[in-house]
């Protein structure tokens, strides 16, 4: 912010803190995300930026940023996080519109200073880069409409305070300089008028309502000019601005624009103020005290309007993965009986028997295990409150702080705290999938016995459950609602998995993404697939974690070593155990990982 100009040092290692380099690595992926480039290098500091908020370096591309005036005095590196998600930009929104202004410098603002420097005198070079700062913005602000809450409240907290020190020896040409700089912004969108209009009357009082709008007209078509690597078309629009203020300050009896001593704070601090400059300042102060609410309000209802639009997104993807889940069901479920599979796997039973004793005997265990895991379910309610005990929600306290500095009483609630309590007897939800691709096949034998099992199981404890077996393609053995009552050993001929398909037939069959108790989800496989299936397998596996459902994925040895389920659940939650062929010991294993997966999932 302040005047856009090159930087007077060689570089700005010197204002990079170490305890800040968190937070400018943040600045910089924000910077380059705006500006549409990946060259912008980002410094975060308390005496960065040359005494503004924050400065944009052309020639070395750096952003700097002062991180007493944009974030506050008291505000430490670790209180601020992430700036790069959007949550944390809503709690410094002065920081968020400062790195958002310099980013469109660095986006729109590519015209060579130097040139244009030499090409124009003094006066007129000054009002091309007052103007520039409200053209740039008007851009930005038609690219990215979102930011512009974050703009206004860094205009109206920063900018406009920093104008009120804009000092000359002339009001006359102080008064073209405060227009450029403030009552542009109002048609760049940076602003409401509203926040303005008292410095309209005090400047308007000074120009004139004819002059004025003269230059409110120079402004707007500096605006809309979209050459930004060219600045010439700008020179004929500076040059009648100062025409315009040297003709008021001759009318006023005030030095003209090349005239006067001029510049920003501190830079003119010998000169002794004026009752112009100190209506000046009072109009300033007055707006941007009372449009502090406004922008407030702003930022409330963007970032609401954000929430609601991200639900409706995430709303909408989750119904047409509904949509597609019920349509799977419908189709391996609503067709064929588990003794003639409709599909065209080309997997045939080869054998149906009664269950055996160690197989009832493994029932009973595993029923006694999920009957413990399946009270794990538990339901949670966010309880927000003025004091502890809670997790501290920086935001609100910082929104809190800031409204109180400012007048407005306000009652915040920065604490956050879950209450949980069991849910009664939840009911256990259990969807299990068994691979009947050839690089199962000397597993079919035990994979039989575990499906009995496991349907077994949750028959006891009263729960739901469903079956698929998928390879060329998925048909059920158990569908929702059905028991499993004898042992059925398929033969495994297919040449591939279509894993993908027989997760959303089980979800739509169990809704087990947007269900409701103890949801498990149980792949027996030993995770041979081909890459667009591994994809999948990760997405739906992800897809379970967010919704609370736990996956326990079985496996057996092969004589190569660990199975490729080891490499394809890797970096998700998911339980993978590997069994021996016998089972000897399956019932214990698989009923430990249920509880130790369902207790995280819940």
């Amino acid at each position: 912010m302040g005047q856009f100009n090159y930087s007077k040092k060689k570089t700005s290692a010197s204002v990079s803190h170490p305890e800040w380099l968190g937070v400018s690595s943040a600045i910089g992926r924000m910077a380059n995300t705006w500006a549409g480039r990946y060259d912008i290098a980002a410094f975060a500091g308390p005496n960065a930026a040359e005494g503004h908020p924050a400065f944009f370096n052309p020639a070395t591309a750096e952003v700097e940023v002062n991180v007493e005036t944009c974030f506050g005095d008291d505000v430490t590196p670790d209180m601020v996080g992430d700036l790069s998600d959007r949550d944390v930009q809503y709690e410094f929104p002065r920081a968020t519109g400062a790195i958002f202004h310099e980013a469109m410098h660095a986006r729109y603002s590519l015209w060579d200073l130097a040139a244009a420097q030499k090409d124009l005198t003094p006066a007129e070079f000054r009002v091309l880069v007052s103007l520039e700062e409200g053209r740039i913005e008007r851009h930005g602000l038609t690219r990215y409409p979102s930011n512009a809450a974050f703009l206004r409240s860094t205009v109206l907290d920063l900018v406009l305070a920093d104008a009120a020190n804009v000092q000359s020896d002339s009001d006359t040409v102080m008064a073209g300089e405060l227009a450029a700089l403030a009552l542009s912004r109002a048609d760049a969108g940076s602003c409401d008028e509203s926040d303005v209009c008292e410095l309209h009357d005090v400047i308007e009082s000074k120009l004139g309502a004819d002059r004025l709008e003269k230059l409110r007209n120079i402004w707007l078509e500096a605006q809309r000019y979209d050459r930004h690597d060219v600045a010439e078309g700008l020179y004929p629009l500076a040059k009648e601005w100062v025409r315009i203020i040297d003709e008021a300050a001759e009318e006023n009896g005030d030095q003209k624009s090349d005239e006067a001593r001029s510049g920003g704070a501190g830079a003119a601090g010998d000169m002794s103020e004026s009752e112009f400059a100190e209506a000046i300042r009072k109009a300033l102060e007055e707006g941007a005290e009372s449009a502090i609410i406004g922008a407030f309000n702003d930022l409330a209802d963007t970032q609401m309007s954000e929430e609601w639009a991200e639900q409706v997104k995430e709303a909408a993807s989750s119904a047409k993965v509904a949509r597609e889940a019920l349509s799977e069901a419908a189709k391996v479920f609503g067709t064929g009986t588990a003794d003639v599979p409709v599909s065209t796997s080309r997997s045939t039973l080869a054998e149906e028997r009664a269950p055996r004793g160690d197989e009832r005997s493994a029932a009973v265990q595993l029923a006694q295990l999920l009957e413990k895991a399946k009270y794990r379910d538990r339901d949670e309610t966010e309880i927000n409150s003025v004091v502890p005990p809670g997790r501290l929600r920086t935001r609100a306290a910082v929104q809190g702080a800031a409204l109180k500095s400012k007048g407005i009483v306000t009652q915040s609630e920065p604490w956050r705290r879950t209450a949980r309590k069991h849910v009664d007897d939840p009911t256990l939800t259990i969807g299990v999938m068994v691979d009947i691709s050839g690089s199962m096949g000397g597993a079919m034998q035990p994979m039989a016995s575990l499906a009995w099992v496991l349907s077994e199981s949750v028959r006891r404890v009263q729960g739901r459950s469903a079956m698929v077996y998928f390879g060329n393609d998925v048909f059920p053995t158990l569908k929702p609602g059905q028991h499993l009552d004898r042992v059925r050993v398929f033969t495994a001929p297919d040449m591939t998995e279509k894993f993908d398909r027989a997760f959303k037939a089980l979800d739509g069959g169990l809704n087990l993404l947007n269900g409701s108790g103890a949801r498990m989800l149980v792949v027996v496989s030993d995770g041979e697939y081909p890459p667009h299936e591994k994809e999948a397998v990760k997405k739906w596996v992800a897809a379970c974690e967010q919704s609370g459902v736990a996956v326990v994925w079985l496996s057996f040895p092969d004589s190569y070593g660990d199975p490729a389920a080891v490499n394809v659940l890797r970096g998700t939650k998911a339980a993978l155990e590997i069994l021996n062929l016998d089972l000897k010991g399956s019932a214990k294993v698989i009923g430990t990982a249920a509880v130790k997966a369902l207790s995280a999932a819940s």
